[in-house]
């Protein structure tokens, strides 16, 4: 995903959720961080994850949420499908605990950066 996709996404996603709208240029470096940790999910998949994100969540969407509901969908008709065990581990996360810790409530932000050396922050 392009900065500039990812501005797309975050711009729908604060149509949803007010939490997310920033100004312009906030936005902007939102847009470009979020870029770099979805760089393999497709922006439309990633929108169809922000959809089902806020059919089931109240609290807002971070990329680790995008990553882990893309990982779960058919893959057919996808070129670049992601793998979100294989994306935690390679960013130093154990994946079963990651999972544990988002069922028990907390935040994906904040586990990144407790399991994954600094990422998240």
């Amino acid at each position: 995903m392009s900065p500039r996709e990812a501005n797309v996404l975050l711009t729908r996603a604060a149509l949803i959720d007010s939490r997310l709208r920033r100004d312009p240029e906030e936005r902007a470096q939102m847009a470009i961080e979020w870029a770099d940790v979805l760089a393999s999910v497709p922006l439309e998949l990633a929108i169809e994850a922000m959809r089902e994100h806020y059919r089931e969540q109240t609290r807002s969407i971070m990329p680790a949420d995008i990553v882990a509901l893309v990982a779960d969908m058919p893959a057919a008709g996808h070129e670049h499908p992601v793998d979100a065990r294989e994306w935690l581990g390679a960013r130093g996360v154990d994946p079963v605990e990651f999972q544990a810790r988002i069922e028990a409530g907390e935040r994906p932000t904040r586990v990144l950066r407790e399991l994954g050396s600094g990422m998240g922050s």
